[in-house]
């Protein structure tokens, strides 16, 4: 079985371990740091949690 080395924490991933967006995109991030980068980012970009989704930043967030 071929195994996918995770670009952010270094680990050895099966295919089905690995965020299959990203793996789409030529990066291979396993399912656990896709995740903490996503939750990091919105962390970043909404750090009081006041927005329920992406949608709600051009009506609320300027």
């Amino acid at each position: 079985m071929k195994k996918y080395i995770c670009n952010e924490c270094g680990g050895e991933f099966s295919k089905n371990q690995l965020d299959s967006e990203l793996l789409v995109d030529g990066e291979s991030l396993c399912k656990g740091c896709a995740s903490s980068l996503m939750e990091a980012g919105r962390d970043f970009v909404d750090p009081n949690h006041n927005f329920d989704s992406y949608d709600d930043w051009d009506k609320n967030g300027r």
